[in-house]
């Protein structure tokens, strides 16, 4: 079973230590040990960020607007249940601070 563990924080309260590097080395090192990384990927910061949405056929790209809690980043396991992918995102750094959501991902089969 596939499960993204998107982690998440309010920069205007907390965010990442320097000291936290050394905790999302290990946890990648766990991860790649134990073959269960689908994908990993962390986001710049959302001041960079561009909402993009579609009305009547007309395109609107604008800044997008911070709205407290930001998503920073996000894993995709493939574990064998949803209890493991708990277990995971609790090892997620960001979690000490910030929230980490798990989600089953809707794998379609083609």
């Amino acid at each position: 079973m596939q499960f993204a563990l998107i982690y998440s924080y309010d920069p205007s309260t907390d965010g990442p230590a320097e000291a936290e590097v050394d905790q999302w080395l290990a946890l990648d090192a766990e991860l790649s040990a134990a073959g269960v990384t689908v994908h990993e990927s962390g986001f710049h910061p959302v001041d960079e960020a561009k909402d993009v949405t579609v009305r009547d056929g007309r395109v609107s790209i604008t800044d997008a607007p911070w709205q407290g809690s930001t998503v920073a980043g996000l894993h995709v396991v493939d574990v064998p249940d949803l209890d493991e992918a708990l277990r995971l995102a609790a090892e997620i750094p960001t979690a000490a601070y910030g929230t980490v959501q798990v989600r089953q991902v809707v794998q379609f089969e083609g």
